[in-house]
């Protein structure tokens, strides 16, 4: 019996050395995952403070344009051509401003759904090491199992007595 408590010993420690590589992945997979989130995060921030100071001053150009209109009703032909153009540098400025937005976020989404894929690829392999790592501890117990009962069967077979034998020998009286 005591190879059983052996072989049980051996084989709590490999599960237990299963689970702490398991665990190292995992804690690997956090951390990565982490610093992801902290970079999108630092990342959407700085875009914040380029867009808002723009925004803010596409606003303050819009209103000295309609107090420039009000104040000179009397020349209006000719400071419309200015309007003109200034609202088309506005509104140029906003279109940048929106397809860098709208590229940021394509950005933003594809890295998103890339550590994503990375993180159940690492999930997966994870799963597909405890399976191998099952089938390789499993399969040997079962074999190494067999052996010690064959083995304990022949020796309880040689170590009985012999049954006795009911023929007679040839002795007469």
């Amino acid at each position: 019996m005591p190879n059983t408590e052996l072989i049980l010993i051996v084989l709590v420690a490999v599960i237990a050395g299963a689970l702490i590589v398991m665990l190292i992945i995992a804690a690997a997979l956090f951390f990565a995952v982490k610093k992801g989130m902290k970079a999108a995060g630092e990342y959407a921030t700085e875009l914040r403070e380029k867009v808002v100071p723009a925004i803010d001053q596409s606003k303050e150009v819009l209103q000295s344009t309609k107090q420039l209109i009000h104040n000179l009703e009397p020349k209006l032909v000719a400071a419309a051509t200015n309007v003109v153009d200034v609202t088309a540098t506005a509104k140029a400025e906003i279109d940048k401003l929106s397809q860098s937005t709208e590229e940021i976020t394509d950005r933003v989404r594809r890295q998103a759904a890339r550590v994503e894929g990375m993180t159940t690829e690492a999930l997966n392999g994870v799963d597909r090491v405890g399976h191998v790592l099952n089938q390789v501890v499993t399969v040997p117990v079962r074999q190494v199992s067999g052996v010690m009962a064959a083995a304990k069967a022949v020796i309880e077979t040689l170590r009985a007595p012999a049954p006795p034998r009911n023929g007679y020998r040839g002795s007469r009286s």
